[in-house]
């Protein structure tokens, strides 16, 4: 019994004065930029500031519905600008994704990305303006197997950071 007691404190002492650097949330819109990739809305979700989910929707006007995954990791936030309230940086990365086509001609696709772009940060580093584009490059894997033509999905999005 004292052990399972010492064992909880123990766990609870550590969940709770772990040190979350940050966590970002947010929403962007994307807008078309090749055949696997049309305009929609996506879910950002960042556990870090160099980690970045996004959760994507896409409505094209020719009733292609798509649902896609990102990630990306972005080691280089070079700052251009700073002051009082925050930064302008230029931002690099590499990332993955995962395209599911639902109609108009039904299909998998995943490969990688280069997110290339600029971030404007806020409120001392809490609010987050940014843009990217990432050229992309993949495989289909329905309805047949075989490369993808590269594509450049442009991203506009705002996100909300816990520190």
């Amino acid at each position: 019994m004292k052990f399972k007691a010492i064992l909880v404190a123990v766990i609870l002492c550590v969940i709770t004065t772990a040190n979350v650097h940050s966590f970002g949330l947010g929403a962007q819109l994307n807008f078309s930029a090749g055949e696997i990739f049309a305009p929609g809305a996506s879910l950002v979700v960042s556990p870090t500031d160099m980690t970045h989910l996004a959760i994507n929707w896409f409505l094209d006007f020719e009733n292609t519905n798509i649902i896609g995954l990102t990630l990306d990791v972005i080691p280089l936030n070079l700052p251009l600008a700073v002051f009082r309230a925050g930064s302008f940086n230029f931002t690099l990365g590499l990332g993955l994704f995962t395209n599911i086509i639902f109609s108009g001609n039904p299909g998998i696709a995943s490969g990688l990305r280069l997110p290339v772009g600029f971030n404007l940060l806020l409120g001392r580093n809490v609010i987050e303006i940014y843009t990217h584009i990432a050229p992309s490059f993949g495989i289909s894997f329905l309805p047949r197997l075989g490369f993808s033509n590269a594509f450049f999905p442009i991203a506009l999005g705002v996100r909300i950071w816990f520190r």
